[in-house]
């Protein structure tokens, strides 16, 4: 799979202070890479350098393979999380001077702006002034400026920020087509659920380093506790003795529907869910057998807190 983008031990210090130390990952052609961190940790002077606004103190960043330049910058679609429309403009007119600041013809732009409009149903703003818009139409306007020209790669800070869950989902829909378009989208946020539904790799930054990267599925299920959820028809005491010592007994009671159980449980080290199945189906009848994985956002607060224990134990 090729690369858009390509960071390689990316530095950055202001005085003493060290913000970016030695900052490494990929974004593959056609991804979503979900870029996570507490405040400071350093994901706003990353997306800066990647967009040259900042100039990184050494390390290498790469765009489709070749080395940075401010051509290649001009293909991203960056939308700051520090949203930027003038209000005494028309949005129409606002709308096809960004596109034209990408590189697109007058006619081309307006004719791609009405396609989007229209898709995202704000049509009959386009004569209006930005200041007669409301705050979350103004954010779908600076969403499609941003991914008009078609970018090989969107960066996206916060994009969801203000919208009311039907726009959010609106704007994850669109997001999620085109990144099958082949576009790749870099999306730094602290909104967990929305990196769930939408990232397929995640890079998780704590004091200017990665702390944790890899496919989100993958980290998902290297992060499972042996954690599972039953929900079964029978007594707690016949489920508990049939667990035996396969398994901790977390919580158990019952669920939101009539004549069925529901259990959390752990295994213990070395036993197989297929195991512990076995021994319950002889004893209860199980209606669900469900693994439950860890959320990222339990994931991102694990590293945070493996990498701020790491920094504060002294070398022996």
């Amino acid at each position: 799979m090729s690369t858009t983008l390509q960071v390689t031990q990316l530095e950055k210090a202001y005085g003493p202070q060290k913000v970016l130390d030695g900052v490494t990952f990929d974004v593959p052609k056609g991804s979503i890479v979900g870029l996570l961190g507490p405040n400071g940790a350093g994901k706003s002077t990353l997306i800066r350098s990647i967009m040259g606004i900042v100039e990184p103190d050494a390390g290498d960043i790469r765009l489709s393979g070749r080395p940075w330049s401010r051509e290649a910058v001009q293909g991203i679609g960056y939308l700051p999380e520090e949203r930027g429309l003038y209000k005494d403009m028309r949005v129409g007119d606002q709308a096809v001077y960004f596109a034209q600041l990408k590189g697109m013809k007058k006619a081309d732009a307006t004719a791609a702006l009405r396609l989007w409009f229209d898709r995202l149903e704000v049509q009959g703003w386009w004569d209006k002034k930005v200041s007669d818009i409301s705050k979350g139409m103004a954010q779908k306007i600076q969403f499609i400026c941003t991914v008009v020209h078609r970018p090989s790669l969107l960066i996206l800070d916060e994009p969801l920020s203000g919208f009311d869950p039907i726009n959010a989902r609106r704007i994850i829909k669109e997001v999620r087509t085109l990144a099958e378009e082949g576009t790749s989208v870099l999306l730094s946020t602290h909104d967990m659920p929305s990196v769930e539904r939408l990232c397929d790799q995640v890079v998780m930054l704590d004091r200017g380093r990665v702390v944790l990267s890899g496919r989100s599925e993958a980290l998902r299920e290297s992060g499972w506790d042996g954690t599972q959820e039953v929900l079964f028809k029978g007594t707690d005491m016949a489920f508990t003795i049939a667990l035996g010592a396969l398994a901790h007994l977390d919580t158990s009671g019952p669920s939101p529907v009539a004549g069925i159980r529901k259990a959390k449980i752990r295994l213990r080290e070395g036993v197989t869910a297929s195991a512990l199945l076995s021994a319950l189906m002889q004893s209860v009848d199980i209606v669900e057998f469900i693994k439950v994985r860890p959320t990222m956002e339990s994931l991102f607060i694990g590293a945070v807190e493996r990498a701020n224990t790491t920094e504060s134990t002294p070398a022996s």
